[in-house]
Protein backbone atom coordinates (compact mmCIF):
# COMPACT_ATOMS: atom_id res chain seq x y z
CA UNK A 1 0.00 0.00 0.00
CA UNK A 2 1.45 3.32 -1.08
CA UNK A 3 0.83 6.25 1.25
CA UNK A 4 0.64 9.78 -0.07
CA UNK A 5 2.89 12.22 1.78
CA UNK A 6 2.25 15.93 1.73
CA UNK A 7 5.60 17.59 2.57
CA UNK A 8 3.93 20.67 4.04
CA UNK A 9 1.67 18.76 6.46
CA UNK A 10 4.46 16.36 7.32
CA UNK A 11 6.75 19.26 8.30
CA UNK A 12 3.93 20.93 10.23
CA UNK A 13 3.17 17.75 12.18
CA UNK A 14 6.87 17.14 12.77
CA UNK A 15 7.44 20.60 14.27
CA UNK A 16 4.32 20.36 16.43
CA UNK A 17 5.19 16.90 17.74
CA UNK A 18 8.79 17.95 18.33
CA UNK A 19 7.72 20.87 20.52
CA UNK A 20 5.26 18.65 22.41
CA UNK A 21 7.91 15.96 22.98
CA UNK A 22 10.47 18.56 24.01
CA UNK A 23 8.27 19.99 26.77
CA UNK A 24 6.99 16.59 27.97
CA UNK A 25 10.40 14.95 28.02
CA UNK A 26 11.67 16.72 31.14
CA UNK A 27 9.19 15.03 33.54
CA UNK A 28 9.48 11.72 31.66
CA UNK A 29 13.31 11.65 31.53
CA UNK A 30 13.91 10.35 35.12
CA UNK A 31 11.62 7.37 34.52
CA UNK A 32 13.28 6.54 31.22
CA UNK A 33 16.66 6.90 32.91
CA UNK A 34 15.66 4.04 35.21
CA UNK A 35 14.88 1.86 32.18
CA UNK A 36 18.20 2.82 30.61
CA UNK A 37 19.99 2.16 33.90
CA UNK A 38 18.67 -1.39 34.20
CA UNK A 39 19.41 -2.15 30.55
CA UNK A 40 22.93 -0.72 30.91
CA UNK A 41 23.62 -2.92 33.93
CA UNK A 42 22.89 -5.95 31.78
CA UNK A 43 24.99 -4.57 28.90
CA UNK A 44 28.00 -3.82 31.10
CA UNK A 45 27.77 -7.25 32.74
CA UNK A 46 27.74 -8.97 29.35
CA UNK A 47 30.81 -6.97 28.26
CA UNK A 48 32.96 -7.98 31.22
CA UNK A 49 33.57 -11.69 30.79
CA UNK A 50 37.27 -12.21 31.45
CA UNK A 51 39.70 -14.95 32.46
CA UNK A 52 41.14 -12.54 35.02
CA UNK A 53 38.97 -12.60 38.19
CA UNK A 54 40.08 -9.07 39.06
CA UNK A 55 38.44 -7.76 35.89
CA UNK A 56 35.53 -10.16 35.60
CA UNK A 57 32.27 -8.23 36.21
CA UNK A 58 34.07 -5.58 38.23
CA UNK A 59 31.91 -2.59 37.30
CA UNK A 60 29.09 -1.36 39.51
CA UNK A 61 26.47 1.05 38.15
CA UNK A 62 24.72 3.45 40.51
CA UNK A 63 22.19 6.28 40.55
CA UNK A 64 22.04 9.38 42.73
CA UNK A 65 18.90 11.15 44.00
CA UNK A 66 20.67 14.46 43.45
CA UNK A 67 21.05 13.66 39.73
CA UNK A 68 17.81 12.04 38.52
CA UNK A 69 19.09 11.67 34.94
CA UNK A 70 22.65 10.65 35.82
CA UNK A 71 24.24 7.20 35.74
CA UNK A 72 27.38 6.62 37.80
CA UNK A 73 29.84 3.75 37.73
CA UNK A 74 32.91 2.49 39.55
CA UNK A 75 35.29 -0.43 39.21
CA UNK A 76 36.79 -2.45 42.00
CA UNK A 77 40.22 -1.50 40.67
CA UNK A 78 39.57 2.20 41.40
CA UNK A 79 40.21 1.73 45.12
CA UNK A 80 43.47 -0.15 44.53
CA UNK A 81 45.19 2.76 42.82
CA UNK A 82 47.63 5.02 44.64
CA UNK A 83 45.11 7.84 44.17
CA UNK A 84 41.66 6.22 44.37
CA UNK A 85 39.26 7.33 41.68
CA UNK A 86 35.76 8.38 42.79
CA UNK A 87 32.69 7.07 40.94
CA UNK A 88 32.41 8.53 37.46
CA UNK A 89 29.21 9.97 36.05
CA UNK A 90 27.58 9.70 32.64
CA UNK A 91 24.96 12.39 31.94
CA UNK A 92 22.07 10.45 30.51
CA UNK A 93 20.72 13.61 28.88
CA UNK A 94 23.08 13.32 25.92
CA UNK A 95 22.45 9.59 25.68
CA UNK A 96 18.66 10.05 25.57
CA UNK A 97 18.64 13.21 23.44
CA UNK A 98 18.00 11.23 20.26
CA UNK A 99 14.49 10.30 21.47
CA UNK A 100 13.33 13.92 21.43
CA UNK A 101 13.74 13.87 17.64
CA UNK A 102 13.07 10.19 16.96
CA UNK A 103 9.59 10.13 18.53
CA UNK A 104 8.25 13.06 16.45
CA UNK A 105 9.74 11.59 13.28
CA UNK A 106 8.00 8.26 13.85
CA UNK A 107 4.63 9.78 14.77
CA UNK A 108 4.61 12.38 11.97
CA UNK A 109 5.20 9.82 9.21
CA UNK A 110 1.98 8.45 7.64
CA UNK A 111 1.09 4.81 8.30
CA UNK A 112 -1.76 2.51 7.21
CA UNK A 113 -3.24 2.69 10.74
CA UNK A 114 -2.50 4.03 14.20
CA UNK A 115 -1.69 0.49 15.26
CA UNK A 116 1.01 0.27 12.60
CA UNK A 117 2.29 3.72 13.54
CA UNK A 118 2.69 2.88 17.23
CA UNK A 119 4.13 -0.52 16.34
CA UNK A 120 6.85 1.18 14.32
CA UNK A 121 7.42 3.62 17.18
CA UNK A 122 7.88 0.72 19.61
CA UNK A 123 10.41 -0.90 17.26
CA UNK A 124 12.29 2.40 16.97
CA UNK A 125 12.41 2.78 20.76
CA UNK A 126 13.81 -0.73 21.20
CA UNK A 127 16.54 -0.05 18.62
CA UNK A 128 17.32 3.29 20.27
CA UNK A 129 17.61 1.64 23.70
CA UNK A 130 20.10 -0.92 22.37
CA UNK A 131 22.19 1.86 20.84
CA UNK A 132 22.05 3.91 24.04
CA UNK A 133 23.28 0.95 26.08
CA UNK A 134 26.13 0.52 23.60
CA UNK A 135 26.97 4.21 24.04
CA UNK A 136 27.27 3.82 27.81
CA UNK A 137 29.34 0.63 27.55
CA UNK A 138 31.73 2.29 25.09
CA UNK A 139 32.05 5.40 27.31
CA UNK A 140 32.96 3.21 30.31
CA UNK A 141 35.46 1.17 28.30
CA UNK A 142 37.06 4.33 26.92
CA UNK A 143 37.60 5.65 30.45
CA UNK A 144 39.06 2.34 31.63
CA UNK A 145 41.42 2.24 28.66
CA UNK A 146 42.73 5.71 29.52
CA UNK A 147 43.13 5.03 33.25
CA UNK A 148 44.61 1.53 32.99
CA UNK A 149 46.90 1.72 29.93
CA UNK A 150 48.90 -1.33 31.01
CA UNK A 151 45.72 -3.40 30.91
CA UNK A 152 44.28 -2.18 27.62
CA UNK A 153 47.26 -1.20 25.50
CA UNK A 154 47.70 1.44 22.81
CA UNK A 155 45.32 -0.06 20.24
CA UNK A 156 42.46 -0.42 22.71
CA UNK A 157 42.89 3.14 23.91
CA UNK A 158 42.78 4.50 20.39
CA UNK A 159 39.88 2.28 19.38
CA UNK A 160 37.64 3.08 22.35
CA UNK A 161 38.53 6.76 22.16
CA UNK A 162 37.50 6.83 18.50
CA UNK A 163 34.29 4.91 19.16
CA UNK A 164 33.42 7.15 22.09
CA UNK A 165 33.83 10.32 20.02
CA UNK A 166 31.90 8.78 17.13
CA UNK A 167 28.84 7.65 19.09
CA UNK A 168 28.57 10.92 20.99
CA UNK A 169 28.15 12.83 17.74
CA UNK A 170 26.40 10.17 15.67
CA UNK A 171 23.87 9.12 18.29
CA UNK A 172 22.37 12.51 19.10
CA UNK A 173 22.47 14.04 15.62
CA UNK A 174 22.26 11.34 12.95
CA UNK A 175 21.00 8.15 14.53
CA UNK A 176 17.34 9.28 14.85
CA UNK A 177 17.26 9.79 11.08
CA UNK A 178 18.96 6.44 10.47
CA UNK A 179 16.38 4.57 12.58
CA UNK A 180 13.49 6.47 10.99
CA UNK A 181 14.76 5.93 7.45
CA UNK A 182 15.52 2.26 8.09
CA UNK A 183 12.04 1.49 9.39
CA UNK A 184 10.33 3.50 6.60
CA UNK A 185 12.76 2.45 3.87
CA UNK A 186 10.11 0.98 1.57
CA UNK A 187 7.83 3.98 1.93
CA UNK A 188 10.68 6.41 1.26
CA UNK A 189 11.71 4.51 -1.87
CA UNK A 190 8.14 4.53 -3.17
CA UNK A 191 7.96 8.29 -2.73
CA UNK A 192 10.68 8.73 -5.39
CA UNK A 193 10.55 8.69 -9.20
CA UNK A 194 9.27 5.11 -9.12
CA UNK A 195 5.76 6.45 -8.49
CA UNK A 196 5.79 8.47 -11.70
CA UNK A 197 7.03 5.52 -13.72
CA UNK A 198 4.41 3.21 -12.23
CA UNK A 199 1.66 5.72 -12.99
CA UNK A 200 2.31 5.42 -16.77
CA UNK A 201 0.31 2.71 -18.56
CA UNK A 202 2.34 -0.33 -19.39
CA UNK A 203 2.94 -0.99 -23.07
CA UNK A 204 1.77 -4.37 -24.37
CA UNK A 205 4.41 -7.08 -24.63
CA UNK A 206 6.38 -7.33 -27.81
CA UNK A 207 5.04 -10.81 -28.49
CA UNK A 208 1.46 -9.59 -28.20
CA UNK A 209 2.12 -6.73 -30.62
CA UNK A 210 3.85 -9.07 -33.03
CA UNK A 211 0.95 -11.52 -32.87
CA UNK A 212 -1.57 -8.79 -33.68
CA UNK A 213 0.09 -8.11 -37.08
CA UNK A 214 0.03 -11.19 -39.43
CA UNK A 215 3.26 -12.17 -41.07
CA UNK A 216 3.75 -12.48 -44.87
CA UNK A 217 3.58 -16.28 -44.70
CA UNK A 218 0.29 -16.14 -42.80
CA UNK A 219 -1.20 -13.77 -45.36
CA UNK A 220 -0.22 -16.16 -48.20
CA UNK A 221 -1.81 -19.11 -46.39
CA UNK A 222 -4.99 -17.11 -45.87
CA UNK A 223 -5.09 -16.13 -49.59
CA UNK A 224 -4.63 -19.76 -50.71
CA UNK A 225 -7.29 -20.90 -48.34
CA UNK A 226 -9.67 -18.27 -49.70
CA UNK A 227 -9.16 -19.54 -53.20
Amino acid sequence: MRLRLNPFWFLLRLVGLFLLTYFLWKPIAPYYTQVLFQASRAGVWLSEFSFDPEWRHGTTLMRSPQHPTGIFYKHRQFEKLASPIPPQGIPAEWVMANLVLLIPLMLATPAPSWRARFGRLALALVIALVVQVADIVIAIKAFYASVFPQRWGWFSRELYGLLDAFVQGFDTQLFPFVIWAGIHFRELVRLGPADEASAQPESPPKKARAAAVPTRAERRRRERGGK
